[in-house]
């Protein structure tokens, strides 16, 4: 079962993710999945698209998450460097 930053690994593509997609990948109930989606949104993690059932990365959640990888990218690139 996918914990909640499995869920925001998923979404951090930053694209636009059914609710029932979420639910399958995460093994919740889709209705603990909803829940959480909710969560997210009201704390600005998450865009929901309530009449459509989708969700997506918040813009700076989106950025946040894209320069962690960035860095990420450059100390795996520095470790492997020759002293």
């Amino acid at each position: 079962m996918l914990t909640l930053d499995d869920t925001l690994k998923l979404l951090e593509d930053g694209k636009w993710h059914d609710v029932r997609e979420i639910a399958d990948n995460s093994g919740l109930h889709r209705l603990k999945t909803e829940m959480t989606m909710n969560f997210l949104s009201e704390f600005d993690f998450v865009e929901l698209d309530e009449t459509r059932r989708k969700v997506k990365l918040t813009s700076s959640l989106y950025k946040f998450f894209r320069k962690i990888k960035r860095i990420e990218e450059k100390e795996a690139v520095k470790e492997l460097e020759v002293p």
